[in-house]
């Protein structure tokens, strides 16, 4: 009985109502899933389970449905450790269980177990995953190693311990980078033999024709990809532009796009308990005060595939002023369309501009002034940039549909375990 025959069904769990990125992310490792055991003529079942009631299950998955992958609703449900117990004792799995509560995904028909393998994209779990089935947790990052001020003071040991066991508790650690692999070892505590460094891939399937001209208005400006997370470093960003502006002169225009980025525009009424939230309050001051911000920032709040795309292909760059994360495919996408990028220069974003061949500048996130004036000097060098960008040949190397056969080798050893 070879490897291939030991994996039948693998779920992918998307544990957090993701939007953006990360749901791009899990639904790729659906598609590259399916299509690698397919080359492989192991043709594995596939299905992405998914929070319910946060999407829209067409028009959010309809990439999915083409390709035959069942996309299923879920919630997570609290269950005490004896129950936790019974449950592993009779899906005939081993574990010793310490914790008071577990969570287990509940969909209604037969929560999941129909699976050989669940794949967790991310580890950011409430509460540590009852060993129902064997798991693979995909790491994104440990955020919270290089940027604790994003948990509360009273949130460690509580807030992340259920993040550290998932990723011990897993079969194995899937992560795309050597930075989050050393991390996973180094600081979740997994042993190096169960980490295992995917291969970094990219979606440009999604990426629609974009012209380059934009309908809006002729003022040059840049785009600058973000949400309302804490680790997105607006505080810092905005006194970068506030200084950009004002000290530097500079001539680019901003517009902010990503989910729930509104939030961060004091124009827009949002929940009390969101604005009350200490970084998104602060930033939502500091943008009210800025009087230059007015006729500067435009926020453009989530996009659809179409508008995002025309207004990539139109703008001088991308910025990414982010603190520390996995590193962002927005630098890939954005090369698809002739813009560069200027980036925080943490070690996830200089392995994907090495991997990817993409010539990008970088700073310090948490020097302020340096921002500033790394957004002046992309003014001159954004030419320079441009024309060293790679080609699209060139990235679809690196796509998802290039890498979904090493993809499913890699599923296949670590099921063989």
């Amino acid at each position: 009985m070879g490897p291939g025959s030991l994996l039948k069904h693998i779920t992918v769990i998307l544990p957090i109502a993701y939007r953006g990125g990360s749901l791009r992310v899990a639904k790729t490792i659906a598609r590259m899933i399916k299509k690698g055991s397919a080359e492989a003529d192991d043709n594995c079942g596939v299905r992405l389970a998914v929070i319910q009631g946060k999407y829209d299950l067409q028009s959010d998955f309809r990439d999915l449905h083409e390709d035959e992958i069942e996309v299923r609703e879920f919630e997570w449900e609290r269950i005490e450790q004896q129950k936790a117990e019974n449950i592993a004792f009779i899906q005939g799995q081993r574990a010793d269980l310490y914790a008071a509560e577990y969570q287990i995904p509940v969909d209604g028909i037969n929560n999941l177990i129909d699976s050989d393998l669940w794949f967790i994209v991310s580890d950011r779990l409430e509460l540590p995953l009852a060993p129902v089935k064997p798991f693979v947790v995909f790491a994104t990052d440990y955020i919270q190693r290089y940027v604790p001020e994003i948990f509360p003071r009273d949130g460690w040991g509580t807030v992340d311990m259920p993040f550290l066991t998932a990723a011990r508790m897993a079969k194995a650690v899937v992560v795309t980078t050597p930075q989050t692999r050393m991390d996973a070892i180094s600081y979740a505590g997994v042993p190096a033999s169960k980490v295992h460094l995917a291969p970094m891939d990219f979606d440009p399937t999604w990426m629609p024709e974009a012209l380059k001209e934009d309908l809006e208005d002729d003022q040059p400006y840049f785009v600058w990809p973000t949400n309302p997370t804490q680790h997105k470093n607006h505080i810092r960003a905005f006194e970068a532009l506030a200084a950009y502006y004002r000290k530097f002169d500079g001539k680019l225009n901003v517009r902010v796009t990503g989910a729930n980025t509104h939030w961060l525009n004091p124009l827009q009424k949002i929940e009390r308990w969101i604005a009350e939230i200490d970084h998104i309050a602060e930033t939502r001051k500091l943008v009210s005060r800025s009087s230059v911000f007015k006729d500067r920032v435009r926020f453009m709040g989530e996009l659809s595939d179409d508008l995002y795309a025309q207004m990539l292909a139109n703008a001088e760059f991308l910025w990414h002023p982010t603190i520390y994360d996995n590193g962002t495919f927005a630098v890939a996408e954005a090369a698809w369309y002739g813009c560069p990028s200027l980036s925080s220069g943490y070690p996830q974003m200089r392995y994907i501009g090495e991997r990817f061949s993409i010539p990008m500048e970088f700073f310090s996130a948490r020097s302020v002034d340096e921002m500033a004036r790394a957004l002046k000097a992309m003014e001159e060098k954004t030419p320079a940039l441009r024309k060293g960008l790679p080609d699209r040949v060139s990235l679809s190397q690196h796509s998802w549909e290039h890498h979904a056969f090493e993809y499913w080798g890699l599923l296949k050893g670590i099921a063989a375990q």
